[in-house]
């Protein structure tokens, strides 16, 4: 067998094939028939070209590219154009070896018996002279096909998904308006907008909030929560939390029902930082504890007017209290708990001008270092109900440490004698005085101090018959006028039936 030989394993049909011609070959020329199924498919699939040996001057190379034949180098011998008989027997008891050299010369080979060898084995051991099996070709062309045709609709689809996920984007569906035609607001800026909403009461601009982020970011404004009332109205936990951030001034809590705790964990008024912008603090009656009282007191450095009527307070909300340096109406009527350790804080108030202590139960070492070291700017003064610790000495003793107080207010002070009318003469500035249910203070006392210079008012309640108030009257002439006021009202938010506002402040739009 010559070195340019190819070989080629061929399984003939129980009838033989007549013998190929040798006319239309020659030994520098030749050609090789290939089937549809070895060439046509496959090849023109993988783009690959099926390459041979020879002389190619008959035919043209266009031909050949449509062939899918390619040319070979020269010296180069390959198998890979062989090719595996379409019509195969069912049954048969050999297998036949043809080579084919450069003459095409047919050499058999002799018949080998199934049963010695497997037929796989035979087709291992019967290569030709490149190195290659004709039949492991067919068998790895043909599995190659079924893996091409197999591969090429994942690739095809694996492409498409990259396609889509380089053009992948967001789309964001466009609102439809809620609302049909022209939208006024929207060409309104928004300080006229902050003039409208200002009309609207606290319920309904709270309701403003949720129409829109513009409206939630308007209504928010501080300009608008200035004053709050809530008075009556009962708080949840928490609730004072988001009020005092929206920079509420003046707020109004009498008689409100407060829960603990008073501020949510994660508030921002529990930042150490935080500090209220309140000034006018209205809590008189009001169902707190002294826990949440100390706490919201902590937060406030501003005050100007605070009432507690009628709350139970600890030391810590008295400490809290004396924090407020610009303090200058104080009520604590009818409050609890008020021991020497509060007077001590309350007495560094040094901008009070108005206090009222009345019915606070205090003991005579309270009272007395009360009436010695109460700040000297004071001008309004209540103490009454202190039945059996106010005493003449006290009298004396707050006659020199303000001698300029304008109202005094000392009812319901039984152990007050005429000792107690000498030291009064000595307020000069006096305007406004109580001495209602003072039973150890004889009447023709009265007609004495109702001659004081600059007296307007005297109030002698459940003291004089009407008689004698007459002839009380009658000898005081036009002034001071003689039981016109039966409360007093130092220091205390709102007098009267008046509830839309404390101290003269509007707390309602």
């Amino acid at each position: 067998m010559s070195s340019g030989g190819v070989a080629q394993h061929v399984r003939p049909h129980q009838e033989s094939r007549p013998p190929r011609s040798r006319e239309s070959s020659s030994p520098e020329s030749k050609r090789l028939r290939l089937d549809d199924g070895c060439n046509v498919n496959e090849t023109s699939q993988s783009n690959s070209k099926w390459p041979y040996s020879g002389d190619a001057s008959l035919i043209e190379s266009e031909i050949l590219d449509d062939m899918g034949v390619g040319m070979l180098k020269s010296g180069a011998i390959s198998c890979e154009g062989t090719k595996r008989l379409e019509d195969e027997p069912e049954v048969f008891g050999y297998q036949q070896e043809i080579y084919l050299n450069s003459t095409l010369e047919v050499t058999n080979t002799n018949r080998i018996p199934q049963g010695s060898y497997d037929m796989d084995d035979l087709a291992v051991h019967a290569e030709n002279e490149s190195g290659y099996s004709s039949r492991m070709e067919a068998d790895y062309f043909g599995e190659l096909k079924e893996n091409f045709t197999k591969e090429k609709p994942n690739a095809s689809i694996e492409k498409k998904e990259q396609t889509c996920s380089d053009q992948f984007c967001l789309f964001r569906r466009k609102r439809k308006p809620s609302v049909e035609g022209e939208d006024k607001f929207n060409v309104l800026s928004d300080e006229i907008i902050l003039m409208i909403l200002k009309w609207l009461p606290k319920k309904c601009l709270v309701r403003s909030m949720l129409v829109c982020k513009r409206w939630c970011q308007i209504a928010r404004d501080e300009a608008l929560w200035t004053r709050l009332d809530l008075g009556s109205k009962v708080l949840g936990e928490g609730t004072l939390g988001y009020i005092l951030p929206r920079g509420v001034q003046i707020l109004r809590l009498a008689q409100a029902e407060i829960a603990d705790s008073v501020f949510c964990e994660g508030s921002e008024v529990l930042m150490e930082s935080y500090i209220s912008k309140l000034q006018y603090l209205d809590l008189s009656m009001a169902v707190m504890s002294p826990v949440g009282l100390a706490m919201l007191l902590s937060k406030c450095k501003y005050l100007k007017k605070l009432s507690l009527e009628k709350c139970v307070v600890n030391r810590d909300c008295c400490k809290a209290i004396s924090q407020n340096k610009e303090l200058e109406v104080l009520n604590l009527t009818m409050c609890e708990n008020i021991d020497m350790e509060c007077i001590m804080d309350l007495i560094k108030l040094k901008c009070l001008t108005a206090l009222n202590m009345a019915w606070c139960s205090l003991d005579n070492d309270c009272m007395t270092v009360f009436c010695k070291m109460l700040p000297k700017s004071i001008t309004r003064l209540n103490i009454a109900g202190c039945r059996k610790t106010l005493t003449d000495e006290n009298v004396k003793d707050l006659s020199k440490r303000c001698p300029d107080i304008i109202e005094l207010d000392l009812s319901d002070c039984a152990m007050l004698t005429m000792n107690t009318v000498h030291n009064l003469l000595n307020f000069s500035k006096l305007e406004h005085l109580s001495l209602s249910r003072c039973y150890s203070i004889p009447q023709s006392a009265y007609i004495r101090l109702a001659h004081m210079p600059c007296l307007l008012y005297l109030d002698v309640f459940g003291l004089m018959s009407d008689s004698v108030l007459k002839l009380l009257q009658a000898t005081c002439y036009r002034e001071p006028e003689i039981n016109k006021y039966l409360y007093s009202s130092v220091a205390r938010p709102t007098v009267g039936i008046r509830r839309t506002s404390i101290w003269g402040l509007r707390v309602r739009d």
